[in-house]
């Protein structure tokens, strides 16, 4: 979980680098991650996808999606290019991709 009772998250922390060995979609994937509350302080989010491991755009762009709809602002390189915007499209490159994305501070 990513806060509450052994979550990672507490009070206070603004800027997180999720980094847990390949399974970051999954954690953005989550009910929780498209939750705004759910990140408590957070106003920083910087993630390394590794698209090298897991081809598939589309299960990227949901992940994006997602942590969109808890308030956040998605920027990464190549964003809007034609694998970004294409359907059905298989990581064309042999390079991981960074995420960072902002939001302002939620209260709750």
């Amino acid at each position: 979980p990513l806060r509450g009772e052994g979550g990672a998250l507490t009070r206070g922390v603004t800027f997180v680098k999720l980094d847990c060995e390949g399974a970051e979609m999954d954690v953005l994937l989550s009910e929780e991650a498209g939750r705004a509350e759910s990140w408590l302080d957070v106003t920083h989010l910087a993630v390394e996808y590794s698209l090298t491991k897991e081809r598939s755009v589309e299960r990227f762009h949901r992940a994006m999606r997602n942590i969109e709809r808890a308030g956040f602002r998605v920027r990464y390189d190549g964003q809007g290019a034609w694998w970004d915007t294409e359907r059905s499209v298989v990581w064309p490159f042999h390079t991981d991709l960074c995420v960072f994305a902002k939001r302002e501070r939620h209260d709750s």
